[in-house]
């Protein structure tokens, strides 16, 4: 009995460290377990977030052609857009409102003073009208870049609308300033004072009306384009258009 007693006094204390072995090698799996169900749920949700600003942006009905009113040549909807590329493209959409505000102010202002019979002034009717066409198209396609730059998250389509709204800005100063052929600047707004014809007033006064609004559209587009470079530098991954 003695010896059996013995033998069971070493056999304990070996016992011992095992179990502990054991149970400290049990805790370890289980926090390990834990861990990885917990990365693989994190993963989880990023992956459906993203998937659903994927779905969110790729709502976008393209094929619904809509604008401009009455004409329906390209499909442009802000509503569709998310809070930031929305207010984006809003100040794309304001500087080109501005932009036909100021074209067709000049085909007006210019009628107005041919029907007086300020000389040259028919064919600058012509011109100012051809104006309208060619940078109102210009300007339309660089808003659809925009929108649909901003809306898929295109790199390359918000370049071109940088460029050309750059452009664009370039010629608006231009037209806020001079008092050449068609164009009603500041310093067209100087000469009409000078002139002794019954509509030097109205010439003064309309050509004022017309630099400020081009001064308002080269501002506007200065902040649009801020506004979309920023966006691209900071843009969510490129969709299929």
């Amino acid at each position: 009995q003695l010896q059996l007693a013995n033998l069971l006094l070493r056999i304990a204390p070996a016992e011992a460290p095992e179990r502990s072995h054991t149970h400290t090698h049990r805790s370890a799996r289980v926090k390990m377990t834990s861990s990885t169900i917990k990365g693989v749920n994190d993963i989880s949700k990023e992956l459906s977030s993203q998937a659903n600003s994927s779905t969110a942006k790729s709502a976008i009905k393209w094929d619904a052609y809509n604008y401009p009113p009455l004409l329906s040549v390209i499909h442009y909807d802000l509503s569709e857009l998310e809070g930031g590329g929305r207010r984006v493209v809003r100040w794309a959409h304001i500087h080109y409102l501005l932009v036909l505000v100021a074209l067709l102010m000049n085909v007006l202002i210019n009628f107005v003073l041919a029907c007086g019979g300020v000389p040259d002034k028919g064919p600058h009717v012509a011109y100012a009208f051809f104006n309208v066409l060619i940078l109102g198209a210009l300007g339309l396609y660089g808003e659809y870049a925009s929108f649909k730059g901003v809306g898929l998250g295109k790199s390359a389509l918000m370049n071109r609308y940088l460029l050309l709204a750059l452009v664009m800005m370039v010629a608006e100063f231009l037209f806020s300033l001079l008092a050449v052929v068609n164009w009603n600047g500041w310093l067209q707004a100087l000469k009409a004072r000078e002139l002794n014809h019954p509509l030097a007033a109205f010439w003064c006064w309309a050509a004022v009306a017309e630099s400020s609004v081009w001064t308002l559209a080269y501002l506007s587009g200065a902040v649009a384009i801020y506004h979309v470079y920023q966006f691209d530098r900071l843009r969510p991954p490129a969709l299929p258009s």
